[in-house]
């Protein structure tokens, strides 16, 4: 298994104002507001005046069994048997199944038209504001039919979000938005082309992005074949490789296919990751196919090289052929966002792939990306020939010297951090020596603090001889997770430590929202068959965090370890609930078919996991369905926690499954 070292790194970019769209006109004179049409009409992708008709277009779609209603309105770019290509009222493009398509209406350019599409803006607001170049497209528009004065209604009222540099940088965004999905999510480089020589004419002068745009519309220009014949081998393909490839061609092959690396931000808030399942098709084929992707079909798979590089486990001197990466300007099909409705995107270069794979080889972080990208080429070149260096002096020491020695010598915590991740699993002997010679040689770190990292590697590693050092840890107060982690230590190694140590944990776990240190504690507390430790993990249930996410697979096991130390307090902290469920409290929180979560459905969901192994809840989509779901669930869940109590047999499923600890924050950089 791969641990893969992640860091922070804080992507800089410039924050770009979103188009606040305002419903009343503004009143421009003619010269402006021709000014402004003309403005659009340079900027925009589509040319207005070759669209006759607008549509409005109600779709029914299935994703994941659930039926999900939506309408657009715009104009067809192209028909066929299967499909339809609409550019909606507000620049994007929607590629549309026929079957999917429950109404297709011709709208009329009149009175009524444009009071539905006003009444649609009123009503959802935010939709309109987190499109980029709002209903632009749909203002122009209606000035190339010459209905000026629908047009002109339809102007913003706010001349700070409708200047020229405004409509430039909106526009922008719309566009590199597309090229981006176009790249990276459609793998269709002929369409990413098309925008990039959009976004590269002057007009765009100015445009933030637009110094990404122009390199990447070249490089794209001059791979046509990527993902063709220029692609990543499935695993049996790459075997059958290795056979025949040196050990010094094989990080070549790799290193050279590390420009493929396609990484897809799934979520918002969310980010992306260079060791993330690499595919042989694109999401969108995946999609079209309804193929899960990423998901468990292994069909499509292929190895990611950052993966096998790292697996290789390459030496200091076998680093140095990763060296002349670190001086390319090539991008690679993967970018993160905030959020998808800012104006922020953050393309992947294949340097800071390197500087990633580098780092995770080495334990050495000995670049920042952002800084080294703005570098001239003769200053990057000195700052490669440092690595090269470093390489060369450190080319006779195994992995286990070369990690001790950067534990003992780091002065970064990235650096003692990551080497203190690969002793751990490589279970150096020398490693918890180091960590009490160190412990104060570093400062500050958030969630856990730097000490409360060390501190957590003694707890899980650590033993008696360590005791004396631990209480003199503990000693400091100011360090929650020093705190938690040296009591913790000190319950597990050392017994007249238990009171004092007890005291300091529940006085801790009041202060925890359920998944910020409970977590940590859970399973020495459950150990320990002891009544006051087992009231004090009892206690993770009314949590408010915990309860929120108790229904995840990791947390779900800490409710199966409770039960099956015969918690009654657990047994009825759930059984009240699915008891207190009535037909008013359900219409309550629930509608008929409304596929909403409230949350004491978290509760059902836990009690249906121990039942089935997976919840069953929402397949019963009525009021009067669930509640009757409810109430079967509630007796099965007596009966078989009386049986579990009597030491018969029982139906509950408490088997423990092996599952890390979620990370519950993950986000891009905004700034």
């Amino acid at each position: 298994m791969i641990t893969i070292k992640y860091r922070q790194s804080l992507l800089l970019i410039a924050f770009l104002p979103l188009l606040f769209l305002q419903v009343h006109a503004q009143n421009f004179d003619e010269k402006t507001y021709l000014h402004k049409m003309q403005v659009m009409d340079s900027l925009s992708m589509y040319k207005m005046q070759d669209y006759d008709t607008l549509f409005h277009i109600s779709i029914l779609e299935n994703i994941h069994g659930t039926d999900y209603k939506s309408d657009y309105y715009g104009w067809i770019s192209k028909r066929s048997k299967q499909n339809i290509l609409l550019v909606n009222i507000n620049g994007k493009e929607f590629n549309i199944e026929n079957k999917e398509i429950t109404s297709l209406t011709v709208l009329p350019l009149n009175r009524t038209t444009i009071d539905t599409l006003i009444a649609r803006q009123k009503k959802d607001r935010e939709f309109y504001e987190r499109n980029f170049a709002s209903n632009y497209p749909l203002i122009l528009w209606l000035y190339k039919k010459g209905q000026y004065s629908y047009s002109k209604e339809l102007l913003p009222e706010n001349d700070k979000f409708f200047s020229d540099a405004s409509l430039r940088d909106n526009f922008g965004i719309l566009y590199y938005d597309a090229m981006l999905v176009a790249y990276s999510i459609e793998r269709n480089y002929p369409k990413a082309i098309a925008f990039g020589e959009h976004l590269s004419g002057s007009i765009f002068n100015g445009y933030q992005y637009q110094k990404t745009v122009v390199p990447l519309t070249l490089q794209l220009k001059n791979n046509l074949e990527d993902f063709k014949t220029f692609r990543l081998p499935d695993s049996l393909e790459w075997n059958g490789l290795k056979q025949k490839l040196s050990r010094n061609d094989q990080i070549l092959y790799l290193a050279d296919r590390l420009r493929l690396l396609n990484c897809i931000q799934d979520s918002q808030p969310g980010d992306i990751s260079y060791a993330a399942y690499q595919y042989a098709i694109s999401r969108t084929e995946a999609a079209k196919l309804n193929v899960g992707h990423p998901g468990d079909d292994h069909k499509y798979e292929v190895v990611n090289p950052y993966i096998e590089l790292i697996q290789m486990r390459l030496n200091p001197h076998e680093v140095e052929l990763l060296l002349p990466y670190l001086l390319t300007n090539t991008y690679i099909p993967a970018y993160n966002y905030h959020r998808d409705f800012f104006p922020e995107r953050n393309l992947h270069r294949l340097n800071w792939v390197i500087e990633s794979l580098i780092f995770e080889i080495t334990n050495k972080l000995f670049i920042d990306r952002l800084s080294f990208d703005e570098l001239t080429p003769g200053q990057k070149e000195a700052e490669v020939n440092k690595i090269k260096k470093w390489c060369s002096e450190n080319a006779g020491l195994s992995q286990e010297a070369l990690t001790i020695k950067i534990l003992k010598t780091a002065d970064k915590w990235a650096d003692f951090y990551a080497a203190l991740q690969t002793a751990r699993e490589a279970k150096y002997d020398s490693l918890l020596p180091i960590v009490v010679q160190r412990f104060h040689d570093f400062n500050g770190g958030f969630w856990p603090s730097y000490r409360g990292t060390m501190a957590k590697t003694m707890f899980e590693l650590g033993n008696e001889k360590y005791i004396s050092t631990v209480k003199g840890w503990n000693k400091d107060t100011t360090d929650i997770f020093v705190n938690l982690y040296s009591s913790l230590f000190l319950l597990k190694n050392d017994k007249d430590s238990y009171g004092p140590m007890m005291d300091r944990l529940e006085a801790i776990m009041k202060q925890c929202d359920g998944t910020a240190y409970y977590p940590h504690a859970m399973d020495l507390l459950l150990s320990m068959n002891d009544k006051r430790t087992l009231k004090l993990a009892e206690g993770i249930l009314n949590k408010q965090q915990f309860q929120m996410m108790m229904d995840w697979p990791y947390n779900l096991n800490f409710i199966k370890k409770l039960l099956a130390l015969k918690s009654d307090y657990t047994f009825h902290f759930f059984s009240a609930v699915l008891e207190a469920y009535t037909p008013d409290e359900m219409a309550r929180v629930h509608k008929d078919n409304d596929h909403m979560m409230a949350q004491n459905d978290n509760y059902v969901m836990v009690v249906d996991e121990l039942k089935n192994g997976t919840s069953h809840y929402f397949q019963d989509e009525t009021n009067a369905g669930r509640l009757a779901y409810i109430k079967a669930l509630s007796r099965w869940f007596k009966t078989q926690y009386g049986l579990l109590k009597e030491g018969k047999p029982n139906e509950l499923r408490l088997e423990i499954k092996q599952e890390n600890e979620p990370v519950t924050s993950i986000d891009t950089y905004h700034q």
